[in-house]
């Protein structure tokens, strides 16, 4: 019981931690989106930053902490899924960095963005598309003074549930087209939730195409 109690005030620590670094990274997202500089993390020029990485931890960090949102009974099959998740990210979707040792964090949020986006709007994500979207989202963490302090730990955290989400929503929405009408609303519903509650972007306002993430025209929006 002393264990279990010593260990709240750290946890919550964490949680507080966690959503700084989140709120900060959205504050960031929307404001250079409507500051229409969107190409701050690769320009047009052709020249590459530094990818934005993180060590990757021993243990995966997100898996638990996503599951813990569940009921206790299905808590133990959520943290399965999360953890095939994240395997089939870095295998999969990574698999020239699955033996890097560290995680790419720009390329995570960039296909966490394009599968929601296609969840969305049925469309297609092109490798070059993907490409993009990653210059741009790394460089808004780059600007994180959030992202600048955060710990090992918390910056593990946030890429692994922008992988784990990305593999979800994609998956799920694959099998929802088999599914019907009514899977595939709630696939679209999540994704227009996961965009809104974790970068702070309103889909409605965005297109993703061979230039990346833009603001639709205001007559379109």
């Amino acid at each position: 019981m002393t264990k279990t109690t010593a260990g709240r005030p750290s946890d919550a620590a964490d949680e507080r931690a966690h959503a700084a670094l989140v709120a900060d990274l959205s504050r960031l997202v929307r404001q250079v989106l409507f500051d229409a500089v969107v190409h701050i993390g690769g320009g047009d020029d052709g020249t590459d930053e530094p990818a934005l990485t993180v060590e990757r931890a021993h243990e995966p960090v997100a898996p638990a902490r996503l599951a813990a949102a569940h009921p206790n009974p299905a808590r133990a099959e959520a943290r399965a899924l999360y953890e095939r998740c994240l395997a089939h990210y870095r295998q999969v979707l990574r698999a020239e960095q699955a033996d890097a040792g560290v995680d790419d964090v720009g390329a995570a949020v960039a296909h966490f963005v394009a599968a929601n986006m296609q969840a969305l709007h049925g469309m297609a994500v092109t490798a070059p598309m993907l490409l993009r979207l990653e210059r741009q989202l790394s460089g808004v963490a780059r600007l994180s003074s959030a992202w600048t302090t955060a710990s090992a730990r918390d910056r593990q955290l946030y890429f692994e549930k922008m992988a784990i989400l990305a593999v979800l929503v994609g998956e799920s929405s694959a099998q929802a087209v088999l599914q019907g009408p009514a899977a595939v609303s709630n696939v679209r519903r999540a994704a227009r939730g996961y965009l809104r509650e974790l970068l702070g972007l309103d889909p409605q306002q965005l297109t993703l195409g061979t230039d990346g993430l833009r603001m639709r025209p205001v007559d379109e929006a």
